[in-house]
């Protein structure tokens, strides 16, 4: 048997797939708005860094 024993919760938690990724859910309503705030952000920086390739692919295939 082992030392440590999970309580009822933690096992809850783990059968959500996704969401048992995370390093853990906000505490608060500050904490859930600044966690979809960086995640927003990488998915802005990700959009524009596919934009700037397609722009640049685009200009050297003209030449």
């Amino acid at each position: 048997m082992s030392a440590v024993s999970e309580s009822p919760e933690a096992k809850g938690t783990e059968a959500k797939g996704a969401d048992s990724k995370s390093k853990e859910s906000p505490t608060s309503a500050e904490d859930m708005w600044a966690q979809r705030r960086g995640k927003n952000l990488a998915i802005l920086w990700t959009i524009v860094a596919l934009a700037v390739l397609f722009f640049v692919i685009t200009i050297l295939r003209m030449s």
